[in-house]
């Protein structure tokens, strides 16, 4: 009975990023252990790494998308307009104006919560600007104290470009799923690659164990435990080339 097995994971269930993630992870974890391998884990490891390459290539020519720049702008400006709120509030709580400053303490103690919410993820930040325009129009108070500094423009921009961004996100996403619901046809020579790539080191580990091929087994096997919980989802996940959804 084999002492040594890897922990199950049905690659399938992978979105196609966490599955490139998953491979890519796996040849940066074992290049370091090359020099203690034999040549058919080494031959394994050198045919994982030449597909991961194309199937990371191919995926990057996928998700290119039309809405991507559209979506830069819309953050670029959702977010000046609550640095501007935020801005003038500052500038009102030392006004002379006691009417002003007033107003400037009301809209401060609403707001100081939200301060992160422009460095929040863009999909965090989505739902927390949505929260900070439903909270102010519902509250009287609030309305009144944002005319009285003038910011009331400011706020109903704020949920133009928020709400605009929100729809051209799920667009893109719709965009990506369909991309995802087709597949690549380069994903699976890469998952034939990875699991042989697997095979092999769990057949060294049992057979020809050495401290290394152990240490790369345990190293290898906790990488897959993190992706198992992946399966079936990580459908909002960062593209491979790095561009923010």
């Amino acid at each position: 009975m084999s002492k040594f097995e890897l922990t199950a994971l049905y690659t399938a269930n992978l979105a196609i990023n966490n599955a490139y993630s998953l491979f890519k992870t796996s040849i940066e974890i074992a290049i370091p252990f090359q020099s203690y391998l034999g040549p058919i884990e080494n031959a394994a490891l050198n045919n994982l790494i030449a597909d991961n390459e194309k199937f990371g290539k191919q995926i990057n020519k996928n998700q290119k998308s039309k809405f991507s720049d559209e979506l830069k702008v819309l953050n670029k400006d959702r977010v000046s307009f609550w640095n501007e709120i935020c801005r003038i509030d500052k500038s009102y709580l030392k006004s002379a104006d006691e009417a002003k400053k007033r107003a400037a303490q009301t809209i401060s103690l609403f707001i100081t919560p939200y301060s992160d919410a422009a460095k929040l993820p863009l999909n965090s930040k989505s739902g927390v600007f949505s929260e900070i325009v439903l909270k102010y129009r519902s509250s009287p108070e609030l309305v009144e104290a944002a005319g009285v500094m003038g910011i009331d423009s400011s706020f109903n921009a704020l949920d133009a470009k928020n709400t605009g961004y929100d729809i051209v996100y799920k667009q893109r996403n719709d965009e990506y799923a369909k991309a995802e619901a087709s597949g690549t046809t380069l994903r699976p020579h890469a998952v034939v690659s990875y699991n042989t790539f697997c095979t092999a080191i769990v057949q060294a580990a049992n057979l020809t164990p050495n401290e290394q091929i152990i240490t790369l087994f345990n190293n290898l096997n906790e990488l897959r435990k993190k992706y198992h919980a992946l399966g079936g989802n990580g459908k909002d996940v960062p593209p491979v080339d790095g561009n923010t959804k």
